[in-house]
């Protein structure tokens, strides 16, 4: 008898390390992705940074300069083009394709934000999973690295967030709401009645840490 619980408690205490070293090793191989991906999405903010400055300054049309004395007015009706639909503009660099960056002051996090979002660029970036800033809904994920969304946690209502397209126009959003949802509720992530959600799922991924956030504008 006692040689059986002899046995089964090595086998617990076998299995229990297994468990601790996969847990190790997990978080190892997390700090490690994670110092990697900082280190790339800080090579990279300048560069889009620097991109959405120059198209927007190239952007900047004059205003047209009218004789009004000259005018039927009108005919001035006639003139004035509806105002086409915004569409969020995507650049090209280096191989990667950006929809612009996100500032958050309250947790120092800046990171560019890719069109994309896949495994290739949530491994060293944020991500648009859908929506946009013109007709609202938009959802941005990242990855759980101590230097990237898991600071999210750190964040109170009435932060601000600000997202710069790469046309370097601006939105401000400031945080209403945060709550943790369940890593399949995919339905419950996309609720438009959010002007932007930020999320990133939990250590062991089992949920979505989820931020969501009103225009402040």
């Amino acid at each position: 008898m006692r040689h059986k619980e002899k046995l089964i408690s090595s086998i617990l205490l076998a299995t229990g390390g297994a468990f601790v070293l996969a847990g190790l090793i997990l978080f190892g191989v997390n700090r490690y992705e994670g110092n990697k991906a900082y280190a790339m999405s800080m090579e990279k903010i300048e560069q889009v940074k620097d991109e959405a400055a120059r198209r927007a300054a190239e952007s900047h049309v004059p205003e047209m300069n009218l004789n009004l004395d000259e005018v039927d007015p009108e005919a001035t009706l006639d003139m004035v083009p509806e105002e086409p639909k915004k569409v969020l503009p995507v650049v090209e660099i280096d191989g990667y394709l950006y929809d612009g960056y996100l500032t958050i002051p309250a947790i120092e996090l800046e990171m560019p934000v890719t069109d994309n979002c896949d495994e290739v660029n949530l491994k060293y970036f944020l991500c648009r999973y859908s929506g946009d800033p013109y007709e609202g809904g938009m959802i941005i994920a990242g990855h759980n690295y101590k230097k990237s969304f898991r600071k999210l946690r750190d964040l109170a209502v009435g932060d601000e967030i600000l997202f710069t397209t790469m046309d370097g126009e601006q939105f401000l959003y400031t945080v209403s709401e945060i709550e943790v949802i369940d890593g399949k509720g995919i339905d419950e992530m996309i609720d438009p009645k959010w002007d932007l959600t930020l999320f990133t799922c939990t250590f062991g991924g089992q949920e979505r840490y989820t931020v969501r956030c009103m225009s402040a504008d």
